[in-house]
């Protein structure tokens, strides 16, 4: 199964210290928009610094939308038929109304 993950679920695991090893078994994927937002927030945010450490450690494909982060995330799961994976309320309805599997961490565990 495909995951895309937004910057708010990337946050998450960092902040809640979510164990990387249950993404182990799904192919990840992270659009260059949410690379680029990570990489502004690392200036300021050490747990953003956090997520670009954990990202070199682990298993995933980097995707270019062209868009900005929560569309490109959007754009993403779509062409690829991946489920979303993101904490942000605002996003879980607007890929709902588009058709889009949403999955949610909570309590530390991915909920498909």
């Amino acid at each position: 199964m495909k995951l895309v993950l937004d910057t708010s679920a990337l946050l998450y695991i960092v902040e809640r210290r979510v164990d990387l090893f249950q993404l182990t078994p799904f192919e990840i994927y992270i659009p260059t928009a949410v690379l680029r937002e990570l990489q502004l927030l690392s200036r300021r945010n050490r747990k953003a610094r956090v997520v670009l450490e954990l990202l070199s450690r682990i298993r995933v494909e980097f995707v270019e939308t062209g868009d900005e982060a929560d569309a490109a995330v959007l754009t993403a799961a779509r062409e690829l038929n991946a489920v979303l994976v993101t904490g942000d309320a605002e996003l879980v309805e607007r890929a709902r109304k588009l058709g889009v599997s949403v999955a949610l961490f909570h309590k530390k565990q991915l909920t498909l």
